[in-house]
Protein backbone atom coordinates (compact mmCIF):
# COMPACT_ATOMS: atom_id res chain seq x y z
CA UNK A 1 0.00 0.00 0.00
CA UNK A 2 1.49 3.40 -0.85
CA UNK A 3 2.14 5.74 2.08
CA UNK A 4 0.37 8.84 2.24
CA UNK A 5 4.00 10.95 1.29
CA UNK A 6 4.19 8.61 -2.06
CA UNK A 7 0.39 9.24 -2.69
CA UNK A 8 1.45 12.86 -2.54
CA UNK A 9 4.39 12.85 -4.16
CA UNK A 10 2.89 11.02 -7.30
CA UNK A 11 -0.14 13.38 -6.94
CA UNK A 12 2.45 16.53 -7.63
CA UNK A 13 4.29 14.82 -10.52
CA UNK A 14 1.26 14.37 -12.43
CA UNK A 15 0.13 17.93 -11.54
CA UNK A 16 3.80 19.28 -12.60
CA UNK A 17 3.63 16.72 -15.65
CA UNK A 18 0.53 18.07 -16.74
CA UNK A 19 1.55 21.80 -16.86
CA UNK A 20 4.79 20.23 -18.88
CA UNK A 21 2.74 19.09 -21.41
CA UNK A 22 0.41 21.44 -21.98
CA UNK A 23 3.15 24.32 -22.42
CA UNK A 24 4.79 22.03 -24.46
CA UNK A 25 1.33 21.70 -26.83
CA UNK A 26 0.43 25.51 -26.19
CA UNK A 27 4.22 26.31 -27.57
CA UNK A 28 4.79 25.85 -31.16
CA UNK A 29 8.77 25.47 -31.23
CA UNK A 30 11.46 22.89 -30.35
CA UNK A 31 14.68 23.50 -27.71
CA UNK A 32 18.01 23.24 -29.03
CA UNK A 33 21.58 22.25 -27.63
CA UNK A 34 24.75 21.98 -27.99
CA UNK A 35 26.44 18.93 -26.72
CA UNK A 36 30.90 18.94 -27.76
CA UNK A 37 30.74 20.08 -31.67
CA UNK A 38 27.15 19.01 -31.98
CA UNK A 39 23.83 20.93 -32.31
CA UNK A 40 20.92 18.69 -31.37
CA UNK A 41 16.89 18.82 -30.61
CA UNK A 42 16.11 18.17 -27.06
CA UNK A 43 13.20 16.35 -25.88
CA UNK A 44 12.57 18.24 -22.70
CA UNK A 45 9.80 15.39 -21.51
CA UNK A 46 13.01 13.13 -20.86
CA UNK A 47 16.03 14.84 -21.80
CA UNK A 48 16.86 12.58 -25.53
CA UNK A 49 18.88 14.27 -27.98
CA UNK A 50 18.45 13.99 -31.61
CA UNK A 51 21.89 15.41 -33.56
CA UNK A 52 21.21 18.07 -35.95
CA UNK A 53 24.50 19.19 -37.14
CA UNK A 54 27.82 19.34 -36.60
CA UNK A 55 30.07 22.35 -35.70
CA UNK A 56 32.92 22.11 -37.99
CA UNK A 57 36.28 23.42 -36.88
CA UNK A 58 35.48 24.89 -33.58
CA UNK A 59 39.08 25.35 -31.38
CA UNK A 60 40.16 22.27 -29.74
CA UNK A 61 39.45 21.98 -26.38
CA UNK A 62 37.01 25.16 -25.99
CA UNK A 63 32.92 24.96 -25.64
CA UNK A 64 30.27 26.77 -27.32
CA UNK A 65 28.19 28.03 -24.52
CA UNK A 66 25.18 30.29 -23.55
CA UNK A 67 22.87 29.04 -26.54
CA UNK A 68 19.95 31.35 -27.54
CA UNK A 69 17.71 31.81 -30.91
CA UNK A 70 17.16 35.43 -31.93
CA UNK A 71 14.39 35.10 -34.67
CA UNK A 72 14.64 38.24 -36.45
CA UNK A 73 18.67 37.40 -37.12
CA UNK A 74 17.49 33.96 -37.71
CA UNK A 75 20.37 32.64 -35.67
CA UNK A 76 21.74 31.32 -32.65
CA UNK A 77 24.06 33.14 -30.10
CA UNK A 78 26.57 31.17 -28.12
CA UNK A 79 29.71 32.51 -26.25
CA UNK A 80 33.76 30.64 -26.57
CA UNK A 81 36.52 31.35 -24.82
CA UNK A 82 34.40 31.81 -21.30
CA UNK A 83 37.25 32.11 -19.47
CA UNK A 84 40.40 33.81 -21.18
CA UNK A 85 38.68 36.08 -23.98
CA UNK A 86 35.40 36.00 -23.91
CA UNK A 87 33.46 36.12 -27.32
CA UNK A 88 30.19 36.37 -28.86
CA UNK A 89 29.74 33.40 -32.04
CA UNK A 90 26.67 33.09 -34.24
CA UNK A 91 25.79 30.42 -35.42
CA UNK A 92 23.34 29.32 -38.37
CA UNK A 93 21.03 26.96 -38.55
CA UNK A 94 22.88 24.99 -40.78
CA UNK A 95 25.16 24.48 -38.37
CA UNK A 96 27.92 27.15 -39.70
CA UNK A 97 28.90 29.60 -37.40
CA UNK A 98 31.41 32.66 -37.12
CA UNK A 99 32.86 34.69 -34.47
CA UNK A 100 31.18 38.34 -33.75
CA UNK A 101 33.69 40.02 -31.78
CA UNK A 102 34.58 40.08 -28.33
CA UNK A 103 32.72 41.60 -25.72
CA UNK A 104 34.22 45.62 -25.05
CA UNK A 105 32.75 47.70 -22.42
CA UNK A 106 34.38 50.85 -22.84
CA UNK A 107 37.39 49.16 -24.01
CA UNK A 108 37.77 46.57 -21.23
CA UNK A 109 37.35 42.90 -22.12
CA UNK A 110 35.57 41.06 -19.23
CA UNK A 111 37.71 38.57 -17.31
CA UNK A 112 35.03 36.04 -17.97
CA UNK A 113 31.48 35.63 -18.52
CA UNK A 114 28.66 32.83 -17.59
CA UNK A 115 25.37 33.48 -19.29
CA UNK A 116 23.75 34.54 -22.03
CA UNK A 117 20.07 35.39 -22.73
CA UNK A 118 17.79 37.73 -24.88
CA UNK A 119 14.79 40.14 -24.57
CA UNK A 120 12.45 39.76 -27.76
CA UNK A 121 10.38 42.95 -26.41
CA UNK A 122 13.54 45.11 -26.71
CA UNK A 123 15.18 43.22 -28.86
CA UNK A 124 18.29 43.23 -26.22
CA UNK A 125 20.99 40.22 -25.80
CA UNK A 126 22.10 40.65 -22.65
CA UNK A 127 25.43 38.44 -21.26
CA UNK A 128 26.41 37.89 -18.11
CA UNK A 129 30.09 38.86 -16.99
CA UNK A 130 33.22 39.45 -14.24
CA UNK A 131 34.23 43.14 -14.81
CA UNK A 132 36.36 43.53 -11.45
CA UNK A 133 39.07 41.07 -11.90
CA UNK A 134 41.03 42.72 -9.04
CA UNK A 135 39.04 40.84 -6.36
CA UNK A 136 41.34 38.18 -5.27
CA UNK A 137 40.02 34.53 -6.60
CA UNK A 138 37.40 36.05 -8.14
CA UNK A 139 34.44 33.81 -9.75
CA UNK A 140 31.42 35.66 -9.71
CA UNK A 141 30.18 37.24 -12.70
CA UNK A 142 28.89 40.50 -11.16
CA UNK A 143 27.56 42.47 -14.32
CA UNK A 144 24.91 42.30 -16.84
CA UNK A 145 25.76 44.27 -20.18
CA UNK A 146 23.31 44.73 -23.35
CA UNK A 147 25.31 43.54 -26.26
CA UNK A 148 25.71 44.90 -29.97
CA UNK A 149 24.67 41.32 -31.87
CA UNK A 150 26.58 42.87 -35.00
CA UNK A 151 30.12 44.22 -33.12
CA UNK A 152 29.91 42.31 -29.10
CA UNK A 153 30.66 46.35 -28.50
CA UNK A 154 28.66 46.38 -24.62
CA UNK A 155 26.78 48.81 -22.74
CA UNK A 156 26.39 48.34 -18.89
CA UNK A 157 22.87 47.26 -17.94
CA UNK A 158 23.29 46.29 -14.03
CA UNK A 159 25.57 44.96 -11.51
CA UNK A 160 24.44 42.87 -8.36
CA UNK A 161 25.47 43.75 -4.65
CA UNK A 162 27.72 42.25 -3.48
CA UNK A 163 28.33 39.66 -0.32
CA UNK A 164 25.99 37.83 0.85
CA UNK A 165 24.76 35.66 -1.50
CA UNK A 166 22.78 35.62 -3.82
CA UNK A 167 25.73 38.05 -5.93
CA UNK A 168 26.39 36.20 -8.97
CA UNK A 169 24.77 35.84 -12.52
CA UNK A 170 25.85 32.00 -12.93
CA UNK A 171 22.64 31.76 -15.26
CA UNK A 172 20.34 34.18 -16.42
CA UNK A 173 17.03 33.84 -18.41
CA UNK A 174 13.50 36.17 -19.51
CA UNK A 175 10.20 35.64 -18.25
CA UNK A 176 7.91 38.21 -19.36
CA UNK A 177 9.06 41.63 -17.79
CA UNK A 178 11.21 39.90 -15.57
CA UNK A 179 15.31 39.12 -15.58
CA UNK A 180 15.82 36.30 -13.54
CA UNK A 181 19.12 35.25 -11.96
CA UNK A 182 20.40 31.99 -10.78
CA UNK A 183 23.03 31.70 -8.52
CA UNK A 184 24.71 28.46 -7.06
CA UNK A 185 26.01 28.07 -3.95
CA UNK A 186 27.39 24.79 -3.50
CA UNK A 187 29.12 25.00 -0.02
CA UNK A 188 25.73 25.53 0.62
CA UNK A 189 23.73 22.97 -1.36
CA UNK A 190 21.82 25.84 -2.69
CA UNK A 191 21.09 27.53 -6.27
CA UNK A 192 19.41 30.75 -5.59
CA UNK A 193 16.29 32.10 -8.12
CA UNK A 194 15.78 35.69 -8.00
CA UNK A 195 13.84 38.25 -10.39
CA UNK A 196 14.16 41.54 -11.07
CA UNK A 197 12.37 43.69 -13.56
CA UNK A 198 13.24 44.72 -16.45
CA UNK A 199 12.78 48.14 -15.72
CA UNK A 200 15.55 48.47 -13.80
CA UNK A 201 18.31 47.41 -16.67
CA UNK A 202 19.12 50.83 -16.49
CA UNK A 203 22.88 50.57 -15.06
CA UNK A 204 21.88 50.69 -11.32
CA UNK A 205 23.08 48.15 -8.62
CA UNK A 206 20.48 45.79 -8.13
CA UNK A 207 19.74 44.05 -4.78
CA UNK A 208 18.34 40.59 -4.64
CA UNK A 209 15.36 40.70 -1.94
CA UNK A 210 13.61 38.12 -3.55
CA UNK A 211 13.96 34.91 -3.44
CA UNK A 212 13.48 31.41 -3.61
CA UNK A 213 16.12 28.09 -2.92
CA UNK A 214 16.25 25.04 -4.57
CA UNK A 215 18.94 22.41 -4.08
CA UNK A 216 22.24 23.17 -6.18
CA UNK A 217 22.92 21.83 -9.46
CA UNK A 218 25.46 22.65 -11.97
CA UNK A 219 23.60 24.50 -14.52
CA UNK A 220 25.43 25.36 -18.04
CA UNK A 221 22.70 26.77 -19.14
CA UNK A 222 18.86 27.44 -18.82
CA UNK A 223 15.88 27.57 -21.48
CA UNK A 224 12.94 28.93 -20.68
CA UNK A 225 9.82 27.46 -22.61
CA UNK A 226 6.41 28.72 -21.91
CA UNK A 227 6.80 29.35 -17.57
CA UNK A 228 8.65 26.22 -16.98
CA UNK A 229 12.36 26.56 -17.05
CA UNK A 230 14.37 23.65 -18.28
CA UNK A 231 18.02 22.84 -17.49
CA UNK A 232 20.73 20.25 -16.80
CA UNK A 233 22.94 18.83 -14.20
CA UNK A 234 26.11 17.63 -16.10
CA UNK A 235 27.12 16.44 -12.34
CA UNK A 236 24.50 13.67 -12.44
CA UNK A 237 23.31 14.15 -16.37
CA UNK A 238 19.93 15.13 -14.63
CA UNK A 239 16.91 16.73 -16.81
CA UNK A 240 14.83 19.42 -14.76
CA UNK A 241 12.14 21.94 -14.93
CA UNK A 242 11.45 24.78 -12.33
CA UNK A 243 8.26 26.28 -12.78
CA UNK A 244 8.82 29.94 -12.58
CA UNK A 245 4.80 30.02 -11.25
CA UNK A 246 4.69 27.59 -9.35
CA UNK A 247 8.38 27.77 -7.54
CA UNK A 248 8.68 24.35 -7.98
CA UNK A 249 11.38 21.92 -10.02
CA UNK A 250 11.21 18.19 -10.31
CA UNK A 251 13.72 15.60 -12.42
CA UNK A 252 11.96 14.32 -15.72
CA UNK A 253 15.12 11.91 -16.61
CA UNK A 254 18.58 11.48 -17.82
CA UNK A 255 20.13 13.96 -20.59
CA UNK A 256 20.91 10.65 -23.12
CA UNK A 257 21.54 10.63 -27.21
CA UNK A 258 23.01 8.73 -29.37
CA UNK A 259 26.65 6.98 -29.26
CA UNK A 260 27.76 9.17 -32.44
CA UNK A 261 27.33 12.75 -29.99
CA UNK A 262 30.79 10.90 -27.98
CA UNK A 263 30.37 12.79 -24.04
CA UNK A 264 27.63 14.35 -23.78
CA UNK A 265 28.02 17.87 -22.01
CA UNK A 266 25.01 20.11 -22.65
CA UNK A 267 26.73 23.41 -22.34
CA UNK A 268 24.02 25.20 -24.30
CA UNK A 269 19.50 25.28 -24.87
CA UNK A 270 17.41 27.51 -26.86
CA UNK A 271 14.07 27.59 -28.01
CA UNK A 272 13.44 27.75 -31.74
CA UNK A 273 9.96 28.56 -33.22
CA UNK A 274 9.13 25.83 -35.26
CA UNK A 275 7.65 28.83 -38.13
CA UNK A 276 11.67 29.16 -37.79
CA UNK A 277 13.19 25.49 -38.25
Amino acid sequence: MLSKASITACFLFMVLLGSNLSVLSAQAGMVIGITGHHLVQVNVENGALTPLHKLENLPEGEELRNLVYVAKDEAFYATLYIKTQPTLVRIRLTGSWEVVGTFQLNGKQPFFCEALTYNEQNDQLLVAVSMDGVISNDKKSEAVLRVDRNTAACTLAATIRQNPAPDDFDEIAIFGDLLFGFDGVPDRNTTYIYPFNVRHLDGRELFAGTKQNIPYFTMDDVVVVGHLLYFPDHRTQGWYFYDLRGRRWFELGKVHGPASLGKIKLTGLAYLPLSQA
